[in-house]
């Protein structure tokens, strides 16, 4: 979550504009927040998170990327819009270093940027969130003037050793800007519903214990491999895996019948990715338990599984998945292997 200022400002001319108003109103929220504060504390507070914002944007524009990077702390972390997140203030250092070499001394040397308190929010004595707008322009090294761009960010703000420092930076397209979704990302968000639903009816399917629902949900060149089992290829060779699998699980003790009462499994999504529109991957804990006498569970069982599902005719299907052994088992290797 980042600020990208310097991408986005569109006024004609750089002023500093964080006004009295804005201050007050920022007190007014942190007493609605902590009543028990002392209005003197919060005014003086505010006041130097407003002192904080006018010196970053002195700094700002001197174009040193040493000093600008003084203002964040040791484990900061920005986002500038789409762009990669940047961790630590030497790679937030670096990256400024690098940004103005390309931008602003080849290009717009002059462009100086205005940081404007929309409105401050504390969190605790000492950490408050700070709602910047930012607005870059200015002239170029000819006097021709430079077209203006505005960003809003958010500053999670917070006072080490008497100091206020950035903590985290996101910066936000503002409200007129566009953003274009590549295909993938809208198509996450439309059918990670779907996918879900689709996880969540296989955990069904698979809590009946019946191999002929559960091998439903593959495509006929489905193919699984479960820890150190062998690669099982085809939705017929899957239906008799799972019905040896079953059989296999099933204690003596318990009947057929107990037996499915018994055992549950629990599948969690970690992961959506949407490789296309048609294809996704999915990374997915599994959890599973079950009765050996009528009052002890056996030890929760916990795995970690990769499917690969397809959409074919607006259906959801499984055409790979691969159950790893989980993080506590142990892998025993076979001697010369």
């Amino acid at each position: 979550m980042s600020i990208k200022f310097i991408r986005s400002s569109l006024m004609p001319r750089i002023m500093s504009v964080l006004t009295i108003s804005v201050i007050i109103v920022a007190a007014n929220v942190f007493i609605a927040t902590f009543p028990g504060m002392a209005a003197a504390q919060i005014a003086n507070d505010s006041a130097s998170v407003y002192k904080f914002v006018e010196s970053y944007q002195r700094t700002f524009n001197t174009h040193d990327p040493a000093a600008l990077s003084k203002f964040f702390t040791e484990d900061a972390d920005f986002v500038m819009g789409n762009l990669p997140e940047i961790q630590g203030r030497q790679a937030i250092e670096n990256w400024w270093r690098n940004y103005w070499r390309s931008k602003f001394n080849k290009q717009e040397p002059e462009r100086r940027g205005t940081f404007n308190l929309h409105s401050l929010r504390f969190l605790s004595a000492d950490v408050a969130l700070a709602n910047i707008e930012s607005t870059t322009g200015g002239r170029d090294s000819l006097g021709a003037e430079l077209q203006t761009r505005k960003a809003r960010g958010t500053w999670l703000l917070h006072r080490q050793n008497g100091n206020w420092l950035i903590s985290a930076i996101r910066g936000m397209p503002t409200e007129k800007d566009s953003v274009e979704l590549i295909r993938s990302l809208q198509a996450s968000e439309f059918l990670k519903p779907q996918i879900r639903a689709f996880v969540s009816a296989y955990e069904e399917a698979f809590n009946t214990h019946d191999p002929a629902a559960i091998s439903a949900f593959y495509t006929n060149d489905a193919d699984i491999v479960v820890r150190n089992s062998p690669l099982i290829h085809g939705q017929s060779a899957i239906l008799k895996w799972w019905r040896d699998y079953f059989a296999q699980q099933r204690p003596q003790s318990l009947d057929r019948n107990r037996w499915f009462e018994s055992m549950r499994t629990i599948l969690i999504i970690d992961e959506i990715r949407m490789i296309t529109p048609d294809v996704a991957l999915l990374n997915i804990t599994a959890t599973a338990a079950a009765r050996q006498v009528d009052t002890e569970p056996l030890p929760i069982r916990y795995a970690r599984a990769t499917w690969v599902i397809v959409r074919e005719e607006s259906k959801w299907l499984i055409s790979s998945l691969r159950v790893l052994p989980s993080e506590q088992d142990r892998v025993i290797r076979r001697s010369g292997r």
